[in-house]
């Protein structure tokens, strides 16, 4: 459903709640308070009667999901019983803050179950483009495609049930008690706790521990998540998000924090799970290449909230490019099919 129609403010109101959860209910009733106070102000709201009849299917449609009891977030988009891996398409997006364009004009597109890699310096808009995609942040300008779903057009708590974002650095705020089953459990319900009202089915439990295992995880699955280490962690947010069968794996320099050998270890486990006969559209935002799977098929170079460069990791991961895009001298190698950089430092 567009919203397009709408007083920004209202439209304002139905974009937070989507982005929180809200059931459909919870918006109407929501909206109704809103215009009530802007009727007892003496404002005419634009669209009266288009919101009128917004206001009517959205209560419909809510008192319909409270009157069967399913007041939670819709199921994702779900083709031939599995979920397919998302196209994605921006055009033109910008975000502004305060006067200032954080993204300028960003347009990217990534064919399904691909992976595409994003780079750049700090300050260049790469987790704002993250959050963006995911929808946590709204664009000021701009257009967002993710699997057929139109930002603005659909329910976002719908979408993002579908995407599987992983910031090691900013990892959700789960329970410090909750083991690490229970943390890749939480993927079926697309939660940060198991819920109450549902009970995890033999058969859920099988896909858990599936996943688990195929993670190297076996060994701490009783463990506490907040007493692992930050490879482990990130390992057990990775297994939570293929639980959910997310179309759109988005990670946030996922091995921040890692030494060496758990980088490559966590590489490694991104390398088996893009060799899946079915796996998930993945885009990776990093600083480093030594962290980026050999599978990349596509490379945005992002400097200043603008692309400086884009194309496939052969035309984008040259020297020269990566040199102009970190302002700094830069030898790039390619080694048994990944890339490797190193800064050359001028004696003198």
């Amino acid at each position: 459903m567009s919203y397009s129609h709408l007083a920004m403010d209202e439209r304002n109101v139905i974009y937070r709640m989507q982005f929180q959860g809200y059931s459909h209910v919870e918006i109407a009733r929501c909206l109704g308070c809103h215009r009530a106070t802007i009727g007892r102000e003496g404002v005419r709201p634009q669209g009266s009667r288009a919101v009128r009849r917004v206001h009517e299917a959205e209560l419909s449609r809510g008192m319909a999901a409270l009157n069967t009891g399913v007041l939670s977030a819709p199921s994702p988009v779900i083709i031939s019983g599995r979920m397919n891996a998302f196209t994605v398409d921006l055009q033109d997006v910008r975000v502004v803050r305060l006067g200032h364009a954080i993204l300028a004009g960003i347009s990217l597109h990534v064919e399904a179950a691909r992976c595409c890699a994003v780079l750049g310096p700090n300050g260049s808009g790469k987790s704002t483009l993250v959050s963006v995609l995911s929808g946590y942040t709204w664009p000021s300008t701009g257009s967002v495609n993710i699997g057929g779903q139109v930002f603005g057009k659909v329910d976002l708590a719908c979408v993002r049930r579908g995407i599987g974002l992983i910031e090691p650095s900013r990892s959700p705020a789960l329970d410090e008690q909750m083991r690490v089953r229970e943390v890749v459990a939480t993927g079926l319900f697309g939660t940060i706790r198991l819920p109450l009202h549902r009970e995890v089915e033999p058969a859920q439990w099988r896909r858990v521990e599936a996943e688990i295992d195929s993670l190297g995880l076996g060994g701490v699955q009783d463990s506490v998540f907040a007493q692992l280490s930050t490879g482990e962690q990130m390992k057990t947010l990775l297994a939570r998000a293929m639980v959910a069968e997310a179309g759109l794996l988005l990670l946030d320099e996922p091995t921040a924090g890692l030494d060496m050998g758990a980088r490559a270890a966590c590489v490694g486990v991104l390398e088996r799970l893009l060799n899946r006969p079915q796996h998930p559209t993945v885009i990776i935002v990093s600083h480093h290449l030594d962290e980026l799977p050999c599978q990349v098929d596509q490379v945005v170079l992002l400097k200043q909230g603008a692309v400086f460069a884009a194309g496939t990791a052969e035309q984008a991961l040259t020297s020269e490019k990566l040199s102009a895009l970190f302002d700094c001298r830069i030898e790039v190698f390619k080694n048994d099919g990944r890339y490797v950089a190193g800064v050359r430092w001028d004696n003198g």
